[in-house]
């Protein structure tokens, strides 16, 4: 019995030997695993993480592009509002000093007898004036030598 005993013994001592050794190959084989896939997970991320970016570059740059298109225009047309406002302000100035100096001239003229009032008189349709009435009647006012001026209405 001995025998069996010690074959026994040497058994279970190589068992043991090979399952350490098993346990030994199969933690590093998982070692080398775990450490290849972190490496891959790794420059997963990497990949992902610089995906990322150049995806933000390019939506900045797109709305970016959006951005200009709505403002240019916007800016452009207030410019042109701005400036078609100033252009009026500066006619409607002119406009209103041409007014004042045409009133003028009409208040010039109703003091040197502006306000005569003309039309035409007989079959021939000459010129004629409204005489004031009081160039008219027993009492009437005349000038000049032989009297043949007298005063018109309006003046």
């Amino acid at each position: 019995m001995s025998e069996i005993s010690r074959l026994a013994t040497a058994f279970e001592k190589r068992s043991t030997e090979q399952a350490e050794s098993t346990e030994k190959a199969v933690q590093s084989a998982f070692e080398r695993h775990e450490n290849a896939l972190l490496s891959a997970l790794s420059e997963s991320e990497k990949r992902t993480n610089d995906a990322i970016r150049a995806q933000s570059r390019s939506l900045q740059r797109t709305a970016l592009r959006s951005w200009m298109a709505v403002t240019i225009p916007i800016v452009a047309s207030l410019a042109l509002g701005l400036g078609a406002i100033a252009t009026m302000g500066w006619y409607i100035t002119g406009q209103i000093n041409e007014i004042a100096s045409h009133n003028a001239t009409l208040e010039q003229l109703r003091s040197e007898g502006g306000a005569i009032q003309l039309t035409h008189c007989g079959d021939t349709r000459r010129v004629c004036a409204k005489v004031s009435s009081e160039s008219l009647g027993e009492h009437a006012r005349t000038f000049g030598e032989n009297g043949q001026y007298r005063i018109l209405e309006g003046y």
